[in-house]
């Protein structure tokens, strides 16, 4: 499933220049120095300076306190307030108990809503929470919200005529995600803003390094690494970036174009053309609206890629951009890894969102397949593309034995892990059972390339009676190597053979192609395709169904449901 794209955001600021705790989370409840009970400006001041001092020294328990001792003094101190949050959350970082984490985040973000309760324009509160919010939002609300707090950061901080590009990129990733891609707080604007600046910085960097004096011991390499880092930061830009010009509607190019909105990096071309016949209508395409953002968008994705080789996920959507041009026929190991491990954490509650419908038919086909065949269980069942065991949940109650996962990512897999019978895996917290017996759904996970996977790999010692790949073929083009690698991981030896259940995303025969890498970065089949490709492979067709997997932007995704019969020639379950 490819999803929006995401940016990692900036961290926490500290404000240099909430309210009063029941107990402390910090290792000491209790601050030592004696005061005068009588509240005073001069003590207040004395314990910010202490906890800005502390924390930024990283003695992160000694700042706690100290913001402590502030706040019990004057409970609306806004400075104490969002900088106690800072150090609630670096306290985070190392901490293992996830229940003192939530209170401290919770905590941290009472904090600074109660800063912007009595400060509304406060930038680094707004920035703080934002970067709170956005961090665990499962939902556009929250991301909304988000996105809204960072404007306020980035209004602040024009309104004092400071260069935030970190509050301009954490804006331009959140605005991405909930489509607001136009406007001065709009994510294009926002990208191309950050952007600028960050190249700024790094041509200072490149200046510095370059202007043939004496360094001191480890300061070029010191130099060299943060050129670096601010080279794989911009890769991450110029790939929302163009990702963002890639969804501008042909209204919001012809406004760039007329510069009723002003763009910092794209050049257009000359609307008025010479020549005559084709060769004029191919240069009045060229100077489109709809043709410059689609050449910037392709521009900056090859930026993303030149400026870091290992931009994985910039290379694979510069393909998706370019229609295929430089396809392999196959997302990479590294893209669905990387892609999914970063989504690993809010996965399911985004697709939820997405009307995602895939697992459920899958596990409704396994179940009418097994009721054709006359069996009352399958023997060992494979989830291949298992992700965080959405399909897995359904596969369970019809297999007797095994049940084993294949992902690329690992923190997909993670996840996956903590599903047992009566928890996870698309329970909500409310159905789950709380059962101390409670067994793992899946008996085996591993992370694994499908197309070279062995039973060995699996210490498996005869293949499966059914193979499901729920949203898996949207990251393969060309399909005869995996349908191969299936039949060899199926054991079709029994009386009843064996199963094969996928989706794909859906493309129609006439437009003849029998796959395509769609600019959403997934890969779409048209169906003599995929039963050409399977009966090659051995593989029958058996039931067949076109499918909403899900909605994207509020409009239906074509996809396709097959089931197929390896060893044993099953009567067709629908008309095919």
């Amino acid at each position: 499933m490819m999803m929006p794209p995401s940016q990692p955001r900036v961290g926490f600021l500290l404000a240099i220049l909430l309210l009063s705790m029941p107990s402390s989370l910090v290792s000491s409840s209790y601050f030592e120095d004696k005061i005068n009970s009588k509240q005073n400006e001069e003590a207040v001041n004395t314990y910010l300076q202490k906890g800005n001092n502390a924390l930024a020294s990283g003695n992160l328990h000694s700042a706690g306190r100290s913001y402590e001792a502030c706040l019990r003094l004057e409970p609306n101190q806004r400075y104490c307030l969002i900088n106690y949050a800072s150090a609630l959350v670096d306290l985070n970082v190392e901490e293992e108990d996830e229940s003192i984490k939530q209170q401290r985040t919770k905590k941290a973000k009472e904090m600074l809503k109660h800063v912007l309760s009595l400060h509304p324009n406060d930038g680094d509160a707004a920035f703080n929470l934002a970067l709170l919010l956005q961090d665990s939002s499962t939902s556009d609300e929250v991301t909304k919200e988000a996105a809204r707090l960072y404007e306020i950061a980035v209004a602040a901080a024009d309104n004092d005529g400071e260069e935030r590009w970190d509050a301009l990129a954490n804006m331009a990733a959140a605005k991405q995600e909930v489509g607001e891609f136009m406007g001065r707080y709009g994510a294009r604007r926002a990208y191309e803003r950050a952007i600028v600046l960050l190249e700024k910085i790094a041509q200072q960097n490149e200046a510095y390094m370059n202007q043939g004096g004496t360094f001191q011991e480890g300061e070029q390499q010191h130099l060299q690494a943060e050129l670096q880092a601010i080279n794989e930061y911009l890769s991450k830009l110029y790939y929302g970036y163009g990702t963002v010009l890639s969804e501008l509607s042909a209204s919001d190019c012809q406004k760039l174009q007329l510069g009723s909105e002003e763009s910092l990096l794209i050049d257009w071309v000359e609307p008025f053309v010479k020549g005559s016949g084709s060769e004029k209508e191919h240069r009045k395409d060229e100077a489109s609206p709809n043709y410059v953002c689609k050449m910037n968008a392709i521009n900056a994705l090859r930026l993303a890629v030149d400026l870091n080789q290992n931009n994985v996920v910039a290379e694979h959507m510069l393909a998706a951009m370019t229609e295929g041009q430089i396809d392999s026929g196959r997302a990479s190991n590294e893209f669905v890894s990387a892609l999914f491990d970063d989504f690993a954490d809010t996965f399911d509650a985004k697709l939820e969102a997405l009307g995602y419908k895939v697992p459920g038919l899958v596990g409704e086909a396994a179940d009418e397949l097994l009721a054709i065949s006359g069996q009352s269980s399958y023997r060992s069942a494979l989830d291949a593309g298992c992700g965080t065991g959405l399909a897995g949940r359904f596969l369970r109650p019809l297999v007797s034995g095994q049940l084993v996962g294949i992902d690329l990512s690992k923190k997909m897999l993670d996840l996956a892990a903590k599903c047992t019978l009566s928890k996870g895996c698309g329970l909500k917290d409310e159905n789950a059972a709380d059962d101390d017996g409670d067994k793992p759904l899946y008996d085996h996970l591993a992370s694994l390339d499908l197309e070279m996977t062995t039973l060995k790999d699996l210490d498996a010692g005869v293949g499966f009676d059914i193979i499901v790949a729920a949203d898996v073929f949207v990251y393969f083009g060309e399909l005869s190597k995996l349908l191969s690698n299936f039949a060899k991981l199926a054991d079709s030896s029994g009386e009843h053979g064996a199963f094969l259940i996928f989706s794909c995303e859906r493309i129609e025969e006439e437009e003849g192609s029998m796959w395509k890498l769609q600019k959403s970065g997934r890969y779409a089949h048209s169906k003599s395709y995929v039963v050409n490709t399977a009966a090659n492979a051995g593989w029958l067709l058996v039931g067949y169904d076109e499918i909403t997997p899900r909605y994207e932007k509020g409009e239906a995704v074509k996809g396709h449901l097959f089931r197929f019969s390896l060893g044993k020639d099953l009567d067709a379950m629908d008309e095919l």
